[in-house]
């Protein structure tokens, strides 16, 4: 059985500046930008409609004058007039009304500082340092990340009056720049601190070993410790000053990047950006969200440009979902030619300054909670096909309009203790074994009242228990069906009076992934019916299929909900075969479930995303038709779509469209409510107001 550590989380004080909307442009510097003229840097930062400056401080460079002798004073500040560039850029930013954010990378420190500190270094499994362009990693679960920060943060903070500070690469060295793995780090410091944390397992070598996951648990305890000292120490300072940092942190850091080279099969998820931001949004009301939008395609083309319609996409995701954007480029504003990234961006920045109050009171409204994985979510080696079966379901509720909330499996037990599962109708739990500790949660959450959607595993344990009481399943009956053992497998959603004469009634849809095999619970009710494999080759003796007693889905009550299992990986044949037919049959049954209060008329590569502010009803609206496999190019403009709000015709109130800037025919259907849409471009937000 898995097991999930709750990691220590930080909130804003309640009348903190930063629960405000802000936006950010961050230029990181490199070292030949210790000249740069800040005059001309803060009117680019302003121009961009940002209210925060984002800029180097200390860590791998410091570019102020460090006094700190396990830090390097970049050597070019010799040559400037006050030998102190954040010093002046905190002086050009407070004449223009700008926030200020100090950014330290602590992650590598130089060949001096290595040679005399060889044990806060990162070890590879062999015992060997990793160098990279003639900087040393260091481990975060060594002196350095676990006493000397508090140092840089002190001289920073005793110096200026910097708003909030930011650590960039704040993880364990893993991967290199030259996407090089190297695996868990195995210095002094992580051999004991995993041995203590895992109750004596030896640290794995690789991500094939099985306690891999383990060590995923223990990197994200270690950062989270530590996300929360830093957070303390600074409030213990006073002042209001914001840390942005990974998950956890008062300001939490996301990054919208195109990182398809880490991804199986090289393929970019378009969607990643407004995932992690709904993950944080649904789940963290009471901190911020800060997304990081680069400007450059990867690590490797720093001066190659995003495609402007992907950059804009990064912004666009973040607002929608209550995230805070950041436009990130390299170098000083105006030496590299990164304006024809960032020039769509800017549209899009300027729009939420304008609408900054509408931003302030912006939170999550959807009905459907999709449930995203972690690495204690698979066997080992197995978590790409678990997050495939999410990202499937990801795909099928946004293409067809049904609006959701991202919910890592983590915080659902959180959830559930502060009451905020019960605003979700329908939770769905995408093939996600081993809950472990998370189990009990989701069972009161059906209980009161919930419904539930699993698909494939989910709430199957590693050793093959149903861990969930609310569960349609009594046991497994058998080890689940993979791979090639599904081959020429379908669901027969209707009925099959002919079969004998191997005559189908169609549709029939193809199953890929895993089939789990259980004893079902005698008052559960089975639909559907699964064709298993029959011969498919040759063409002369392709066929034979009859139908078996495995179900394609079961539906059983618990306490006041309902509890639907998909014991098939429906997800991941989306993914698969991107059949409209399995994408439809998956939210028919999501239908069949939950009613959503909003839905659309729009193609496909459209979605909604519903919120509330202020008492009204928000829904941003996204034009995805110009995905391509590794970016997004210019979109085609979508027309004749209409929002539908369920049961509220009676309401008669006003709708606008904010990006058009123009009111909205609505109209009575039925019982519904109907506010028809204008040509939709990149976005559109739609205010509809009750009388």
């Amino acid at each position: 059985m898995s097991t999930r550590y709750s990691a220590p989380e930080r909130d804003l004080a309640p009348h903190s500046k930063w629960r405000q909307p802000f936006g950010v442009v961050q230029t990181n510097l490199q070292d030949i930008d210790a000249l740069m003229d800040v005059e001309a840097a803060a009117d680019a930062v302003v121009e961009y409609g940002a209210d925060t400056w984002l800029l180097n401080a200390g860590g791998i460079l410091s570019f102020y004058p460090t006094d700190l002798p396990f830090q390097t004073r970049n050597p070019l500040l010799d040559q400037r007039a006050s030998r102190d560039l954040l010093g002046d850029a905190m002086s050009a930013a407070q004449r223009r009304g700008l926030k200020v954010i100090a950014r330290f990378d602590m992650s590598k420190i130089s060949s001096r500082i290595a040679a005399e500190h060889p044990d806060w270094l990162y070890r590879t499994p062999d015992g060997d340092p990793q160098v990279y362009n003639a900087l040393y990693s260091v481990c975060p679960s060594g002196e350095y990340y676990q006493v000397r920060v508090f140092d840089v943060i002190d001289e920073v903070l005793d110096r200026y009056q910097v708003d909030g500070i930011f650590f960039n690469w704040f993880n364990f060295n893993e991967r290199d720049y030259d996407e090089v793995v190297h695996g868990p780090c195995h210095c002094a410091a992580c051999v004991e601190g995993f041995a203590k944390f895992s109750g004596g397992d030896e640290l794995p070598r690789d991500l094939t070993s099985p306690a891999f996951g383990r060590w995923r648990q223990y990197v994200s305890t270690t950062l989270a410790d530590l996300t929360a000292r830093i957070a303390d120490h600074v409030e213990g300072r006073g002042g209001d000053v914001g840390v942005v940092l990974r998950r956890g942190a008062p300001i939490e850091y996301v990054e919208g990047n195109n990182a398809y080279r880490a991804m199986p099969g090289k393929e970019l998820w378009p969607h990643a950006t407004a995932e992690a931001v709904s993950a944080h949004a649904s789940t963290r009301p009471h901190s911020a969200v800060l997304v990081n939008c680069c400007a450059f395609i990867d690590s490797g083309y720093r001066m190659g440009n995003e495609q402007p319609e992907h950059f804009a996409q990064y912004l666009v995701q973040a607002i929608a979902r209550g995230g805070n954007p950041s436009a990130y480029y390299f170098g000083a504003p105006g030496r590299l030619p990164v304006e024809p990234a960032i020039s769509l961006g800017r549209d899009v920045m300027r729009f939420r300054a304008r609408h900054r109050e509408l931003y302030h009171g912006l939170r999550p409204a959807a009905q459907v909670a999709l449930v995203r994985p972690d690495h204690g979510s698979a066997a080992p080696g197995k978590y790409w096909d678990v997050l495939e079966e999410f990202r499937g379901l990801y795909l099928a509720l946004l293409e067809t309009h049904v609006p959701f909330d991202v919910v890592p499996v983590d915080r659902l037990r959180t959830l559930s203790g502060q009451g905020a599962l019960a605003r979700y109708s329908l939770l769905v739990l995408p093939d996600l074994e081993g809950l472990g500790g998370q189990a009990p949660s989701v069972d009161e959450y059906v209980r009161k009242g919930g419904n539930l959607l699993l698909t494939g595993s989910a709430g199957v344990s590693r050793d093959g228990t149903v861990e969930l009481e609310c569960s349609p399943a009594l046991r497994v009956s058998a080890p689940a069906l993979e791979g090639t053992a599904l081959r020429s497998t379908y669901v027969a959603v209707r009925a099959q009076p002919r079969i004998d004469e191997f005559h189908y009634a169609g549709p029939l849809i193809p199953v890929t992934g895993r089939y789990q095999q259980f004893v079902w619970k005698p008052d559960a009710t089975k639909q559907g019916a699964v064709l298993p494999r029959a011969p498919f080759g040759p063409p002369e003796l392709a066929y034979g299929h009859v139908t078996s007693g495995d179900p394609d889905a079961v539906r059983a009550s618990y306490g006041g909900g309902e509890v639907v299992q998909v014991p098939w990986t429906i997800g991941r044949t989306y993914r698969e075969y991107a059949k409209t037919s399995v994408r439809d049959h998956a939210v028919d049954i999501v239908r069949s479930i939950v009613q959503p209060a909003i839905t659309a008329d729009l193609h496909d590569s459209a979605e909604i995303i519903t919120g509330r502010s202020h008492g009204q009803t928000i829904v941003h609206v996204i034009n995805h038709s110009g995905a391509r496999r590794r970016s997004y190019g210019p979109h085609i403009p979508v027309t004749g779509g209409r929002l539908r709000l369920a049961g509220r015709a009676g309401e008669a109130p006003q709708a606008e469209a904010l990006r058009a800037g123009e009111p909205l025919a609505v109209r009575a259907d039925g019982d519904d409510l109907l506010v028809d849409l204008p040509p939709l471009e990149l976005f559109e937000v739609v205010v509809v107001t009750p009388t």
